[in-house]
């Protein structure tokens, strides 16, 4: 009601109505903001007012190490992650990435090489893709083969929040997010659920990417976006290895704890990890801190394909223009898990910042992301990867 008689007052002034619109879309990122920076469980003594004025959260401040003499000019503050960034692509398209089903149609409908889509979980029944009908999710766990993994997922939302690993170790147990269970219970877990969930067959990962952490899908996730002094063409602004641990399981989330790595784009190697700091200390780890499974200096497996992956994905989806993709990288090759389109940025730039590829922030300047400094011409090209 409020909502109705301001638009009716503001209706003849329109550059009015759309300052009101700012502010309203402002306020929610300002929210946000301030609950991100309450999610870290510090005492006050530890936050980082002081970085708050230049856009930073204080767990991105000890993540950038800021007060260790980094510079912050570089690199994308938290205020353009959540009030700008968020906004590259049109709502209306972002519409169709959010929705995990969604994305699996596209990719389908686009070849790319996507996790297998099975169904679809609502009100206690499973409609099986592409077969006729539901079936009670009981009867759907029972038919399950012993040995199989399958995953329950929202249809939108990130960080690896509602996501529910199945797998049926033997003829009368299943286990859910490694929790044992029977029949009864397994399928108490979904009838508890009010949201519909995909289901995605699990996929089997390269015995490389299982070693750096045996208990997840350990997923690497890419930027791209456009050239946008160039060619207009997409191009890779930077790729990290995501790696699971104790307090991630059974998924590999950043911002569940766990690990990132960086990429480099060149050779597919990896360089030392780190994660979200628990304290004011950032931590970095040559080899992973639950395993000691070596990190630093392993290399990805597929790397060339990888590469050439994501770049044809991006370019047949160039209407996206600015996507996260994160990809499993299987014992045959890779394949695309999921597109973002608001996707995180610290997981990377908690080893470099973005905007010191000038590409990178030509492209970030001409959609609204500025720093201190003006955007400088764009070197010749290095040699393809």
């Amino acid at each position: 009601m409020v909502k109705q008689v301001v638009r009716r007052a503001l209706a003849g002034p329109r550059w009015l109505y759309r300052k009101y619109r700012a502010f309203r879309v402002f306020l929610v990122a300002l929210r946000k903001l301030v609950r991100k920076e309450r999610e870290w469980k510090v005492p006050l003594r530890l936050r980082q007012p002081k970085w708050w004025l230049r856009g930073f959260l204080s767990r991105s401040a000890v993540l950038y190490e800021l007060d260790q003499g980094n510079d912050p000019e570089p690199y994308v503050t938290d205020v353009h992650r959540y009030f700008r960034t968020k906004n590259m692509v049109h709502a209306r398209i972002q519409d169709i990435i959010n929705n995990k089903l969604s994305t699996h149609l596209l990719l389908g409908s686009m070849d790319i090489p996507s996790a297998e889509l099975l169904g679809l979980y609502w009100r206690g029944q499973v409609h099986r893709f592409p077969q006729e009908g539901r079936l009670p999710v009981a009867e759907y766990l029972q038919e399950m083969t012993t040995g199989d993994t399958l995953f329950f997922k929202v249809l939108a939302g990130a960080e690896g929040k509602n996501i529910f690993a199945v797998h049926r170790s033997g003829p009368v147990e299943w286990t859910i997010n490694g929790a044992s269970s029977d029949l009864q219970r397994a399928a108490g877990v979904f009838l508890a659920q009010n949201r519909p969930l995909i289901i995605e067959r699990g996929l089997e990962q390269h015995a490389d990417q299982a070693a750096l952490y045996p208990n997840s899908v350990n997923t690497l996730r890419v930027l791209t976006m456009l050239d946008v002094q160039g060619n207009g063409d997409p191009f890779i602004a930077a790729a990290v290895q995501r790696i699971g641990c104790r307090r991630s399981e059974p998924a590999d989330n950043w911002t569940r704890g766990g690990l990132s790595a960086p990429v480099d784009l060149a050779t597919g190697q990896l360089g030392l990890a780190t994660r979200l700091p628990d304290w004011n200390i950032k931590e970095w780890f040559e080899s992973h801190p639950d395993t000691d499974a070596p990190i630093r200096g392993e290399v990805v497996p597929y790397w060339r394909e990888v590469h050439d992956l994501v770049m044809h994905s991006a370019k047949v989806l160039s209407f996206m223009e600015y996507v996260g993709w994160d990809i499993v990288v299987t014992p045959n090759g890779p394949v695309v898990l999921e597109a973002n389109i608001n996707t995180g940025l610290n997981v990377m730039q908690s080893h470099k910042p973005l905007m010191k590829d000038p590409r990178v922030r030509a492209y970030y300047n001409e959609r609204g992301i500025r720093t201190g400094r003006d955007t400088e011409p764009i070197p010749p090209a290095d040699a393809p990867v």
